[in-house]
């Protein structure tokens, strides 16, 4: 970058990337956000201190330090004082020990401050290419840590910053190297917040095609339920759907795990359960239309 480009870069915009590094002009920065974002000198001084700190230069370190130590006012502050091209550059800068970028490095940490306040400086275009983009040893993107971790809240965030399209394709076509989709995550955790954020997010017929995708080892999301033995789990599913499409998920055939005894036993177990299920599904199938057809 050319030295008259660095002083009209700074001057506008008093953090910049350059050479993979953060640099800030520590002056512009405080009249940055004492004239126009309207903080206090000691307020400006204290927020300052902090997002100096904490750049040291060093972008490839940045967000993964930035996810475990800053505060939202400093990220804030950080997203509204660079140019988009260069926020861009910034959210995309994998860390050099985990690959991962600024939304898997903050869903990994459970910052869901973090990740609304960076999906509301971007477009909705860039909403979806950095949530859906996988990452590091297992191919993760960050929709599918949020639903790993049973975080709600984020995972509320990220889809509620696409419109539904983009939401059903995100969970539809995100997968991780074992073929997990988001869901398939929620349900091997047990988590059924999460499971009903996603429900809510999306129609009734993209909901049952993303319960119908298979994942890891060919499993759907209800058997993955019963391979781990989540009741709460296998009880949100049920709730969400009709008598029909609930016989008809429960019809699919349980893959068997060719692994060894104890992943045998674990499959023995899901199948009783699953047959179980079946079974009580069938019987009150049977009951309600029978009544059906005597109110006939």
């Amino acid at each position: 970058m050319a030295a008259s480009e660095s002083i009209t870069t700074t001057l506008q915009y008093p953090i910049w990337i350059e050479d993979g590094k953060i640099h800030c002009d520590e002056a512009g920065l405080l009249s940055h956000l004492t004239q126009n974002l309207h903080y206090s000198v000691y307020d400006a001084i204290k927020i300052m201190g902090e997002i100096t700190k904490h750049i040291n230069g060093n972008l490839q370190y940045f967000w993964d330090k930035a996810a475990r130590n800053m505060s939202t006012e400093s990220i804030r502050v950080i997203l509204q004082s660079v140019q988009h091209s260069q926020l861009n550059c910034m959210l995309s800068y994998p860390d050099s020990s985990s690959y991962y970028t600024a939304l898997n490095c903050c869903a990994c940490n459970l910052r869901s401050d973090m990740i609304k306040m960076i999906l509301d400086n971007v477009n909705e275009d860039e909403c979806y290419s950095y949530l859906g983009t996988t990452e590091g040893e297992w191919g993760v993107a960050p929709i599918h840590w949020s639903c790993s971790k049973g975080d709600t809240e984020s995972v509320r965030a990220m889809l509620y910053h696409l419109n539904q399209d983009k939401r059903y394709s995100l969970l539809q076509k995100t997968q991780d190297v074992f073929r997990n989709t988001p869901l398939h995550d929620a349900s091997f955790g047990g988590h059924t917040g999460v499971m009903k954020v996603v429900h809510e997010s999306v129609t009734q017929t993209q909901w049952i095609n993303l319960l119908e995708l298979n994942g890891f080892r060919e499993l759907t999301v209800l058997q993955i339920a019963a391979y781990q033995d989540r009741q709460s789990c296998i009880e949100t599913i049920r709730d969400s759907v009709s008598d029909e499409v609930w016989i008809k998920l429960l019809s699919t055939p349980l893959p068997e795990y060719q692994l060894n005894w104890n992943a045998k036993d674990q499959y023995q177990r899901a199948l009783s359960k699953v047959d179980e299920l079946r079974a009580a599904a069938k019987v009150q199938h049977a009951i309600i239309t029978q009544d059906n057809t005597g109110l006939e």
